[in-house]
Parts: C-alpha cells; sequence; structure tokens
C-alpha cells in the first residue's frame, strides 16, 4: 500500500512535527539564556540593534499573537513596538517565565487542533492589512520566524562568550544531524 502524502493522516504528522520543532527551538533560546547573566541579555551590539532580551519579547508577542489571536480568534493585547523599544532589562527568570507562557500557550494551541482546521483560512496583518492565510501557513511561517530569531540569539550568545559558549549536547541533537549518524 503506498504511503498516504495527504489528508488528515499527513494534518496530524504536521501538527507532530510542528510541536516537535517549537519544543527544540525553545530549548534552544532556554540554552543560550542559560548561559548569559542580564547585563548579557540586555547588550546591544549597536544602539540601533536588538538585544537577545527585546528578541525574546517579540518571540513570545508573536506566539502569542499567531497562536492566539490569528489561530483563536482572541482579543489582540500585543505591543510590538514595545518589544524592540523596551529597554530597561528585566530579571532573566522573568524574561524566560514570559518567553515559556507563550511557548507553552502555542503548544497547547497546537495540540488542540484538529488536522482538518489546517485548511482553514484565518485573518492576519502583512504589510499593515489584513489578509487571509491558512491555519496551516500560520504555523509555518511562525515556527520560521522563531527559528530564525533564535539563531540571532545562538549568534549573539556566541559573540558575547566566545570560546566559553558552551553547545548543546548531543542527545539535543536529532539522529540524522549527529557526526556519523
Amino acid at each position: 500500500m503506498a504511503a498516504r502524502t495527504n489528508g488528515p493522516g499527513t494534518g496530524r504528522a504536521f501538527l507532530i512535527e510542528a510541536r516537535s520543532r517549537l519544543d527544540d527551538v525553545a530549548q534552544l533560546v532556554r540554552h543560550c539564556l542559560g548561559q548569559l547573566d542580564e547585563a548579557q541579555i540586555w547588550w546591544r551590539p549597536g544602539e540601533g540593534m536588538n538585544s537577545i532580551g527585546n528578541l525574546v519579547l517579540h518571540l513570545a508577542g508573536n506566539l502569542r499573537q499567531r497562536f492566539e489571536v490569528n489561530v483563536a480568534g482572541r482579543a489582540d493585547v500585543r505591543d510590538r513596538f514595545g518589544e524592540f523599544t523596551h529597554r530597561e532589562a528585566i530579571p532573566k527568570g522573568e524574561l524566560l517565565r514570559r518567553f515559556d507562557e507563550s511557548v507553552g500557550a502555542a503548544d497547547a494551541r497546537l495540540g488542540s487542533l484538529a488536522p482538518e482546521a489546517l485548511a482553514e483560512e484565518r485573518s492576519v496583518q502583512r504589510g499593515g492589512e489584513d489578509v487571509q492565510a491558512t491555519v496551516l501557513s500560520i504555523v509555518f511561517q511562525t515556527l520560521m520566524h522563531l527559528a530564525g530569531h533564535a539563531q540571532e540569539i545562538v549568534y549573539m550568545t556566541r559573540m558575547q562568550l566566545g570560546d566559553r559558549y558552551s553547545f548543546r549536547t548531543p542527545s539535543l541533537v536529532p539522529p540524522a544531524m549527529r557526526p556519523n549518524g
């Protein structure tokens, strides 16, 4: 029998993979924050550039907006501008709590979605305009956005720590990406 390439089986597989990617990337962000003190988290490479703290605020806001507002239809309370302009250091524990709360809510939303919901359309903002996007598209784009900023956080962490940067343990790396694996 040929493998199914569409239908509920594919939708279920996508949702399982989306939750796995969300968890992997969230672990990467936590891994970086765990190596930094508050001054390093709020350090900016240049005045017009973001700190890791601002990126974490932005990721928490984006996850909340995309999964709770765009997918679930809840009220939008996001202050996107404030995510980037915030200058006072938020303690690392509080920053992690906000991030973890948004990740947990996103994971719960993914876990509650029926595979059929992936094809449903929702209204989202793009370039200041309301446009229609499928739930699948919203999930996919949000995870790409999260992963992109997570790599930015890794780079900024390594830039500050140099040789003191601690790489993630091999057990966290998928088998296909391990050397000789």
